[in-house]
């Protein structure tokens, strides 16, 4: 069994969300997606839109946050004809 190397604990979840992305056109598109865990620095998602690494990512209502937590996509695996995706929250400036 391979060694976990996240620093924090995973929630397993499923967590329906909306998220939107910014597009090359600086225009943002709405999605709807699963959050399959969750931790303090990151989180899973079943989503039906194929993203890229390095894409950023807002999701909306997730641990309770008030506000759209920015987010960038580390990984991107398909599956059964969806994707499961692999984010790390950015933590902006206060």
């Amino acid at each position: 069994m391979a060694a976990e190397l996240r620093k924090y604990p995973r929630i397993n979840t499923a967590l329906e969300i909306n998220y939107s992305t910014e597009e090359l056109n600086d225009e943002p598109s709405q999605f709807v997606g699963t959050v399959t865990d969750l931790s303090k620095s990151g989180a899973g998602l079943l989503v039906n839109q194929a993203h890229r690494p390095d894409d950023r990512v807002c999701l909306e209502g997730v641990g309770g946050a008030k506000k759209p937590l920015s987010s960038v996509v580390k990984w991107v695996r398909k599956t059964q004809g969806k994707y499961r995706i692999g984010v790390k929250f950015v933590r902006t400036p206060a």
